[in-house]
């Protein structure tokens, strides 16, 4: 058996992790290099975020509308401080599911024939968020039956979400 191939054996203390680096070309002489890495013990916090983490990259699909609802309340909160007239844009804003559901409902009446229920749930949801984000922009963040709002909100569309998924 050649000197390359040859397995070496290396003493490594218990409980120790090892990174074992061949041998160099070059000089024959020469030990190999053996790196000594210690075991460290896992906080109990980093391993309770490490297995929420790893939950929640597994399950981030069903998990989408939490994670927009919280970058909607991020985003307000700066356009609150930012661009107060907002709020007119917005208010605005805020008829336009009932508009849309008006023009599918005069151009295409078959989406209305099987589950008008989800269109119209899906129109409510936008209309609320759009009015929350507006009385959000104008009275801030933080103002206590906004926040409620949020979170029936963010919710409702959690659930709606799971519904809308688990039926198709």
């Amino acid at each position: 058996m050649s000197r390359r191939s040859r397995p070496h054996t290396v003493k490594v203390p218990q409980g120790a992790t090892t990174v074992r680096i061949p041998r160099q070309r070059g000089r024959r002489a020469a030990a190999p290099v053996v790196v000594l890495v210690p075991e460290q013990p896992r906080s109990l916090s980093a391993h309770a975020a490490r297995v929420v983490g790893g939950w929640a990259w597994r399950h981030r699909a069903a998990w989408a509308p939490s994670g927009f609802a919280v970058l909607a309340f991020a985003v307000t909160a700066v356009v609150h401080m930012i661009a107060p007239w907002m709020t007119w844009v917005l208010a605005a804003a805020t008829l336009a599911p009932a508009v849309g559901l008006w023009w599918a409902r005069r151009k295409r009446p078959e989406l209305f024939g099987e589950r008008p229920a989800r269109l119209l749930a899906l129109a409510g949801l936008s209309t609320a968020a759009l009015g929350w984000a507006a009385g959000t922009v104008h009275f801030g963040p933080l103002a206590e039956l906004l926040a409620w709002l949020w979170l029936l909100l963010a919710t409702a569309t959690q659930v709606f979400w799971i519904v809308v998924r688990r039926s198709n």
